[in-house]
């Protein structure tokens, strides 16, 4: 027995730590399990995920976008906006859903320029819209519209890092004018400030107003509108470029242009005409008679590089010409109107004009001459709008197409009276500012009546939205010119608008002409009117007289001359910060292929621009009217510097 006992305790020891070892595997195992019990909870989410994604037999899941539904227009009018409850309208207002994306580019011009916008994203391949109206007021103008940064910053607020402007206008008191009210899908709307000041009515429908005060400052801004990029820089003088023309050549000689017939191919000074891609191809567009006053015809030319200008496509414009934008993958845009119906047709290409698709944008829009634009941001959100036809109340209708969520979203916004020839662009962040002028007959005004042409234009109104995302955006105005009495009853230009353009500062620049003053040049910022000064060019080039910057954003100011036979560009001087300070004209003869000093039938020189889809660039290429000829232009801005 004592000879065995060892061994006994021996395996007794083995037996024991055999026995512990299994106690502390199950204890360690019991304690794993409570551990991941708790993840058992979050399982629906996860399969509430699988259930928001379809599964589609050509490629992965796809999210699951939910219809949008909405209800149709409202015919009565109300004495005040509707309230919109967001928690009964939860997504955008009137839209329209289409799919897929499109191509990158390579870049264009070269170094000079800083190219198309990278990894954007670009516009897909439209389905059927699904939309229906909605209506928006606008704001009484406030002495000092508010905002915070970029286009129009309010100077009171501190500077913030952002880059784009993001005011949020709300009404001090109900518009002169409403809108009708509709029931429909909205996006929730966020809280916003109200404007201060002493609220005036909602764009100037008097004979005579008070002069606008003009509230110098030299405060910089951040840039926010539709610039060729999203980081701006500060105020600095840059040195003036030696401008010199590098092309010229007959675009067509079939444009609709018999004089005394309307609507011809150079009428529209808000018209988008022209763009070009990073590849370096260029397209424009006119419009030839086609069948009658309200289907003229609509006719798409492109150039690769050094080559000849072919046709590519061609339809029903409607009444006027057509717009054209190009997004930062280089997608073209065109918007058309065909048989003048009130339908809006937005056809668009992915692969430089070879194949295009094609999509109705819903709305109320009119069935009268639109005088219609665009404009695009870096993203590629873009904006269509008309200037109805009636005189009092004036209306803007506008479509606005978010190119996250690839819906198109329709507006309106009622006005004292109407504003025309508008300029829209559209901000990064989806702020929205217009520039028109005021276009009614005089009878409207309380002047007597005219013995020939009865419309009067002799006040430009400026007018600030915040956000566009909102269900109901407002508007503020700001009277820009006031109230330019005629001298007599047949003057009728009085204060004529020639172009607009938002520099890299976010400043709001207004060139118009002064029957009895000649040229001015008025700006915008932080939400004043800083500046109205007489440009220092012919009386004569008051009329064609248009605004851009180069690559080092430097200031140019083009004109054509009265007789046509030269294009008369002003750099600003070595120490212009804005484009009112001016140096003498650079004189570049274009007698081989003239313009004429109309209005109507021979376009002022328009060329790649920001609010077109164009970045800035030393090298711009533009056209311009003459009848029945459309003329390409290329001008190297910097020249041999």
């Amino acid at each position: 027995m004592p000879a065995n006992l060892p061994l006994f305790w021996k395996t007794r020891q083995r037996l024991m730590a055999s026995v512990l070892v299994l106690v502390i595997f199950f204890i360690s195992l019991a304690s794993g399990l409570g551990e991941f019990m708790p993840a058992r909870a979050s399982s629906p989410l996860w399969h509430g995920l699988q259930a928001s994604m379809v599964h589609t037999s050509d490629g992965p899941a796809k999210p699951f976008v939910p219809p949008v539904t909405s209800t149709p227009a409202n015919t009565d009018v109300p004495p005040f906006p509707p309230t919109i409850d967001p928690s009964t309208n939860p997504s955008g207002a009137d839209t329209s859903t289409p799919t897929d994306t499109y191509p990158t580019s390579t870049d264009y011009p070269p170094s000079t320029s800083s190219g198309p916008v990278a990894d954007q994203p670009s516009y897909p391949i439209a389905t059927q819209p699904d939309t229906t109206g909605s209506n928006n007021g606008i704001v009484p103008q406030p002495t000092n519209p508010p905002s915070t940064q970029g286009s129009n910053p309010n100077p009171t607020q501190p500077a913030q890092s952002t880059v784009t402007p993001r005011p949020t206008p709300v009404p001090t008191a109900p518009p002169t004018a409403t809108d009708t009210p509709t029931p429909t899908d909205t996006p929730t709307t966020t809280a916003t400030a109200t404007p201060t000041g002493t609220p005036v009515s909602t764009g100037s429908c008097t004979a005579n107003s008070p002069t606008p005060t003009v509230t110098p400052t030299a405060t910089p801004t951040l840039s926010a509108t539709a610039t060729a990029t999203d980081t701006p820089t500060a105020t600095a003088t840059s040195t003036p470029g030696n401008p010199v023309l590098t092309n010229l050549e007959q675009v067509t000689n079939s444009a609709f242009g018999t004089d005394g017939s309307y609507v011809p191919n150079s009428w529209g000074v808000q018209k988008s005409r022209i763009v070009r891609t990073s590849t370096g191809d260029l397209f424009t567009v006119y419009i030839s008679a086609g069948t009658g006053l309200k289907d003229r015809t609509w006719h798409l030319m492109h150039q690769i590089s050094g080559g000849k200008w072919e046709e590519l496509k061609k339809g029903d414009a409607g009444a006027e010409p057509i717009n054209i934008l190009v997004g930062p993958g280089d997608e073209l845009h065109l918007f058309t109107w065909p048989g003048t119906k009130g339908t809006l047709v937005h056809l668009y290409s992915k692969d430089l004009g070879r194949t295009f698709e094609q999509e109705d944008v819903a709305g109320n829009w009119s069935t009268d001459q639109g005088y219609a634009g665009a404009t695009i941001n870096t993203k590629g959100d873009m904006v269509v709008y008309q200037t109805t036809e009636d005189d009092v109340p004036g209306r803007f209708f506008w479509s606005y197409y978010s190119s996250s969520t690839h819906q198109w979203t329709f507006h309106k916004n009622t006005l004292d009276c109407r504003y025309t020839y508008a300029f829209f662009f559209l901000g990064d962040k989806g702020d929205l500012t217009i520039t028109a002028m005021r276009d009614v007959k005089r009878e409207e005004l309380g002047l007597t009546a005219s013995t020939g042409f009865d419309y009067i234009f002799n006040d430009i109104g400026y007018f600030y939205t915040q956000d566009v995302n909102v269900a109901n955006p407002k508007l503020t105005f700001i009277d820009v010119t006031g109230v330019v009495p005629p001298q007599n009853n047949t003057d009728y230009d009085i204060t004529y608008l020639t172009d607009s353009y938002i520099d890299t500062q976010g400043k709001v620049h207004i060139l118009y002409n002064n029957l009895y003053d000649g040229p001015h040049h008025a700006i915008i910022e932080g939400g004043h009117l800083v500046k109205d000064v007489r440009l220092d060019i012919s009386f004569s080039l008051g009329t064609k007289a248009r605004i851009t910057q180069d690559s080092q954003g430097h200031f140019y100011v083009i004109a054509m001359s009265q007789d046509g036979t030269s294009l008369n560009v002003y750099p600003g001087t070595s120490t212009d910060t804005d484009g009112t300070q001016l140096m003498s004209a650079v004189s570049l003869p274009i007698s081989s292929n003239p313009g004429c000093a109309d209005d109507d039938f021979c376009h002022s020189p328009t060329f790649t621009v920001p609010r077109s889809g164009n970045s800035r660039s030393d090298v711009i290429d533009g056209v311009y009217g003459n009848h029945n000829d459309e003329i390409y232009f290329q001008i190297n801005l910097r020249g041999n510097s």
